[in-house]
């Protein structure tokens, strides 16, 4: 389990505010498997411990390699390598897409991380 401690401890590392339904999504399970609408299972990055980690997916990708726009939070990998991303900016946040490394562009998956996973609130999971 994580606290909202090491969630703002995050957010301060990276200079980023994690949208509201992923926190509580982190809260109630830091990482893992994930089971999305589509009846698709992504590995979802934990905010601290394991080996797939939210700190080193930013590092990676949005930091070291720039293939993905600061705008855009992957917080989940398919199992072939793409991204799911949360996008966070102030025009449009919290819609849902993957970043394929086939595709120049990112594609919409969902309108909201609820939506997504099939739920109506991250609370029914």
């Amino acid at each position: 389990m994580i606290t909202i401690g090491d969630i703002l401890s995050f957010e301060k590392t990276f200079n980023i505010v994690i949208p509201s339904s992923l926190k509580r999504l982190y809260l109630k399970y830091n990482g893992g498997e994930v089971e999305f609408s589509d009846a698709s299972t992504y590995d979802f990055a934990s905010i601290k411990y394991g080996e797939l980690t939210l700190g080193g997916l930013v590092q990676n990708l949005i930091i070291d390699e720039n293939v993905i726009p600061g705008n855009f939070l992957p917080f989940a990998v398919t199992g072939v390598g793409h991204m799911i991303t949360i996008q966070m900016d102030s025009v449009v946040n919290n819609k849902i897409y993957l970043f394929r490394y086939d595709e120049l562009e990112p594609i919409l998956l969902a309108n909201s991380l609820e939506e997504l996973l099939g739920v109506d609130s991250i609370d029914e999971l």
